[in-house]
């Protein structure tokens, strides 16, 4: 497999017009800005990115606009989802339009059999002939054993681990080695623990509105520096901490932000809710506290 999965994996909320459709201006702002900044790769139609509301058009329309901002800078990784058929179907396109990689999506509604999985791998995998994300969260935990057994499938190339056990997390990685590029998906405040166990890479949101801060934020993690990331995270806490507010708020916080810095309309898409007009004011007051820093 060609991409090396390493450094910052930024995650783009995808950017809409007032009226709720795809803002390609806004996606090659954002690409163009978060390439310029350094980031290790740029990840497309994943949960930040609001890929279950997008139809099979936008998907392939957002893709093919992020890979021709990013123009070779940093490569980029589309996120697929939904059943085999469908997911492979999404994955071919991608390719096509010059994704770098692949972030399979979890499944919903349906918990299958590791043999299932492993068959859903390999057809998204056959489909599109790019290195595959495994995407270990809640209620779709990968361990050792799964993991193993998925590492059959030719094209799994990494681990994407949002479960946040990181005594999980060495022990596949000690089973597997470099079998798979290990990824940690909780994002700055776990940063400093996953690169100690052996994370390459970590994926962010908050790299949308302060690139330095992550960057940072990673930086210490790798160097084992905790005093300088401690001091880091405690900048990125206010944003983190309202993100965690309500539900939703993961990706409403970091569109709005974008759009305060005016680099898209901040809309999101039903179900997800805009903030109430007193955390509004709360986002504006700490984005400009971090300008002056």
């Amino acid at each position: 497999m060609k991409m090396k999965f390493e450094g910052v994996i930024a995650f783009l909320p995808t950017p809409f017009t007032d009226d709720g459709g795809l803002d390609p201006d806004g996606v090659e702002r954002q690409v163009d800005f978060l390439a310029a900044a350094g980031v290790g790769s740029i990840a497309v139609a994943g949960g930040v990115g609001e890929f279950y509301s997008l139809n099979g058009q936008e998907h392939a329309d957002l893709v093919h606009i992020a890979v021709s901002a990013a123009d070779g800078r940093v490569p980029v990784v589309a996120g697929v989802g939904h059943s085999t058929e469908l997911a492979a179907h999404i994955a071919g396109r991608a390719a096509s339009a010059g994704a770098a990689a692949i972030m399979v999506n979890p499944l919903y509604f349906v918990r299958p059999e590791t043999r299932g999985l492993v068959a859903h791998y390999r057809e998204v995998g056959a489909a599109c002939g790019l290195p595959l994300i495994v995407f270990s969260t809640a209620g779709s935990v990968y361990g050792p054993d799964e993991l193993e057994q998925l590492a059959a499938v030719p094209e799994v190339a990494a681990l994407k681990d949002e479960v946040g056990d990181v005594e999980l997390f060495r022990r596949c990685r000690a089973r597997l080695g470099d079998r798979y590029a290990w990824i940690d998906g909780m994002a700055e405040p776990a940063a400093l623990d996953y690169a100690g166990a052996g994370a390459c890479a970590m994926t962010s949101g908050l790299v949308n509105l302060d690139p330095a801060l992550s960057l940072g934020i990673w930086d210490a993690a790798r160097a084992d520096d905790a005093d300088r990331f401690g001091a880091l995270l405690q900048r990125a806490a206010p944003v983190l901490d309202l993100r965690r507010r309500k539900p939703g708020y993961h990706t409403t916080v970091l569109k709005e932000g974008m759009a305060m810095l005016g680099r898209s309309s901040g809309r999101v898409r039903l179900p997800l809710m805009p903030l109430e007009p007193d955390e509004r004011e709360s986002l504006q007051a700490m984005l400009v506290s971090a300008s002056r820093r």
